[in-house]
């Protein structure tokens, strides 16, 4: 995993530090401190050197800080068009830093580390918005995007604990599907979890951006959507385009209507956001589909697999129909359907079907006066032995 770690940290200083020089040996050197306790440095810990080049792709070197927190790495081969890069894990917290040049010699780097800690509480989202701008009749589904400014305020850098509860955590309605993330956290990751996703990243003091999408299902015209703002949020921006779509929330603030971009959005805005804040922002007058869509739609959404096996039962459902119908149009069983099949049955429900067939001039005399004599003789030949 360290490994695959250092790889991608060879790719991440690529806008950096262009060096256009012939092949030369030289010394790149610095300084790991601890800004928790004091600036003080540190010693004992694997820095990296990486150099990307298009000539030799990336190779890396690695040094060890002394008891000053000092490194040093020495023959170090410029090669023309080449980016340089510092990086080190410390405390399972990631740090990298560009290596800057004058005169092509390249200048003495600083790197700063905190201690880390498992412990949310000194996370905070500065700046949220949310975006509500796009209902798909169709698919019956609300589009959102959400926008939030992270916040370390503390000294320490945040790094994931073992268990889910230690994991940075974003609230999510319920149903949620198609969740997209993106963020300027370097080496992050996220998995949706139950009304949420966790994002699995160190992160360092200061302010952090996260960007996410996602769609939630609605079955009527009228939604609830119910959100956990589980670190709270100092400025809060609910925007949702101005139409027939309504929306109301359990914030006081009131919904004004806003030019945004020269669209007319229906805006609310608040601020001090609790830490566990359950948010509820109602919908309404949201497009529903007409019952001729409705149909087409289930009728699309059946797995490909399944449809051979419903066409089959539908046509077995309508010839069966057909056939209750014509039994019931030809024979004559008042009192019910099926009353039974026994020989004397069957005689009188043939001797009614000849003479539908006749009365209708479906069977010449001929043939109906014989077949109802051997009908009747039939008949006779049963009531005897009765």
């Amino acid at each position: 995993m360290k490994f695959l770690i250092l790889i991608s940290l060879g790719f991440l200083f690529l806008p950096y530090s262009f060096v256009y020089s012939d092949q030369s040996e030289l010394t790149i050197s610095g300084q790991l401190i601890n800004l928790t306790s004091d600036e003080s440095p540190v010693s004992g810990i694997e820095i990296t050197l990486h150099i990307s080049s298009l000539q030799k792709g990336t190779q890396t070197h690695l040094a060890i800080t002394n008891e000053k927190g000092e490194f040093e790495f020495t023959e170090i081969t410029f090669l023309e068009n080449s980016l340089y890069g510092v990086s080190v894990i410390y405390q399972d917290a990631i740090y990298v830093s560009s290596v800057d040049f004058d005169q092509k010699v390249p200048a003495d780097i600083k790197i700063n580390v905190y201690d880390s800690s498992s412990s949310d509480k000194f996370i905070s989202i500065q700046n949220a918005s949310m975006v509500f701008d796009n209902f798909n009749e169709d698919l019956q589904t609300i589009s959102v995007l959400e926008v939030i400014t992270v916040l370390n305020d503390s000294n320490l850098a945040y790094v994931p604990g073992e268990g889910p509860m230690e994991l940075l955590r974003f609230g999510l309605p319920e149903g949620a599907i198609n969740l997209n993330v993106d963020t300027n956290i370097f080496e992050s990751n996220y998995v949706q979890v139950d009304r949420g996703f966790a994002l699995i990243a160190s992160v360092l003091p200061g302010s952090h951006e996260i960007t996410y999408s996602y769609e939630i299902p609605y079955e009527n015209s009228n939604f609830k959507y119910i959100k956990n703002w589980r670190y709270g949020a100092k400025n809060l921006r609910i925007i949702m385009p101005s139409g027939d779509i309504l929306f109301s929330t359990n914030f006081p603030d009131s919904i004004l209507n806003k030019e945004i971009g020269g669209r007319i959005y229906s805006v609310q805005e608040t601020e001090n956001v609790s830490r566990g804040f359950q948010a509820v922002l109602e919908i309404s007058n949201l497009p529903e589909l007409n019952w001729h869509k409705k149909i087409t739609q289930d009728f699309d959404s059946v797995k490909f697999e399944y449809s051979a096996p419903i066409a089959l039962s539908l046509v077995l459902l309508i010839v069966g129909i057909w056939g209750i119908t014509n039994t019931l149009k030809f024979r004559k069983r008042s009192n019910l359907w099926f009353p039974g099949s026994s020989e004397k049955q069957v005689l009188e429900d043939m001797i009614s079907e000849l003479e539908i067939k006749h009365d209708s001039g479906n069977v010449s005399d001929d043939y109906y006066f014989s077949r109802k004599n051997d009908l009747l003789i039939r008949q006779s030949n049963i009531n005897e032995t009765e």
